[in-house]
């Protein structure tokens, strides 16, 4: 196990929005070491890395446990996570670097570009069958992707049974390229109306689909040349561990007798068996440093270094609400905060949400099913990654007390 600790010993200037120098106490940090250490002894993770960091430089970071159980391989600082919804924020900053080039207008329907997704159904959800379908009032926007007001959802008793009938997965996609799985997919009805209601769904994988076609450049080969190589993410991608499947943490459940269970599949560790379908909503493979970088450009206000990723005006953009008055599903609340809101690929605390939590209004963060996470605070100016693979009702426990120590270190 490695801990690395900074403090920076520098006065702190404030400004009305943010602080340029955010100080921790590092005997608080040690709570996320023991933390991680405890529940590795006791069989309820594998091991994690923490990481922290202002606009300039790396403050913290922690790696502790096993990359492996059966194993016992130690977890390394580069080792590779699979992040899961975490890769929705990197779409949707793609999709904005092409909004900035003027190849679209947000209120364009999508049908505009992706004619196959014109004149969808929705499922008439006040009847049992799950062929009882209505037309849309509106036409789905590249506004309603972004925000997941689309109508798409990734489950439900209708729709699920809908995509399992139609052989149609959102993890590991049976299908050639992306334009055969969108094919499928653009088939398949909605949950809601557009614009009426927040659906966490497979939008962010539409916008990706819709980078194809405006670049005429696989999502893949988009990525690497306009955010992974100018970010230095060498790491990233989707099929960026097949070379070296060992650095691939494995993937845990904790089942009901409170042992981890391992999920990977073995295409997940398959080096002749590279993903095809490059899903921009959940199929990333990356590390902590690589997701810092990524964070630190959010931080940063788009730019990497030298290098502008996205404008300043733009990250305004994607960090304000987007949905209006529109509220997340009680069912979100956990999840997400009660009274918080959405931005385009963003949860963000708004003055009601920061009643509830340590965080800051206006910070803003998201998560992978496997407990990765990040937080972005512009106020106090730092970001914070975490990466693990656990999934099932230990996830939520993981990411809150990541953020609840984050925050009770700070000076």
């Amino acid at each position: 196990m490695k801990t690395i600790l900074t403090t920076l010993l520098v006065s702190l200037t404030f400004f009305t929005t943010q602080s340029q120098n955010p100080v921790f106490d590092t005997k608080r940090l040690t709570q996320i070491n023991k933390w991680i250490e405890s529940d590795v002894k006791n069989g309820e993770m594998q091991g994690a890395i923490v990481m922290i960091a202002d606009k300039n430089k790396t403050l913290y970071t922690y790696v502790g446990g096993y990359s492996d159980i059966e194993t016992k391989r130690n977890l390394l600082e580069n080792d590779f996570f699979k992040i899961a919804s975490m890769s929705k924020v990197i779409t949707t900053v793609a999709i904005l670097q092409l909004h900035e080039r003027g190849l679209f207008d947000l209120s364009d329907q999508i049908s505009k570009y992706l004619p196959e997704f014109k004149n969808p159904k929705v499922l008439d959800n006040c009847k049992k069958k799950t062929d009882s379908l209505e037309n849309t009032n509106n036409e789905i926007t590249i506004r309603q992707l972004l925000n997941h007001t689309s109508g798409y959802a990734y489950g439900g008793t209708k729709i699920s049974k809908l995509y399992k009938d139609n052989g149609i997965h959102f993890f590991h996609p049976k299908a050639n390229n992306l334009m055969e799985f969108m094919l499928k997919l653009s088939k398949m009805p909605l949950t809601a109306q557009p614009g009426e209601r927040f659906t966490y769904g497979p939008s962010t994988d539409i916008l990706g689909y819709l980078i194809e076609k405006l670049t005429n450049k696989d999502l893949e080969s988009y990525f690497n040349e306009h955010l992974f190589k100018p970010l230095e993410m060498h790491d990233t991608g989707f099929n960026s561990h097949r070379n070296e499947t060992t650095r691939l943490v494995r993937t845990y459940r904790l089942d009901k007798t409170g042992k981890l269970v391992l999920l990977n599949k073995p295409e997940d560790l398959d080096k002749n068996n590279p993903e095809k379908v490059f899903m921009g909503g959940s199929g990333l493979i990356s590390t902590a440093e690589d997701y810092l970088k990524f964070c630190k450009m959010l931080l940063n206000d788009g730019k990497y270094k030298k290098t502008r990723i996205l404008s300043r005006k733009t990250i305004e953009l994607m960090t304000r609400n987007q949905i209006n008055t529109i509220k997340y599903p009680k069912g979100y609340n956990n999840l997400l905060g009660e009274g918080n809101t959405f931005g385009f690929g963003l949860n963000i605390i708004t003055a009601e949400g920061s009643k509830n939590e340590l965080y800051s209004e206006g910070s803003y963060l998201w998560e992978g099913s496997y407990s990765t996470s990040f937080i972005v605070d512009p106020r106090e100016g730092f970001t914070a990654v975490i990466m693990t693979q656990i999934g099932g009702i230990k996830s939520l426990e993981i990411r809150r007390k990541f953020r609840k120590y984050i925050y009770s270190a700070l000076e």
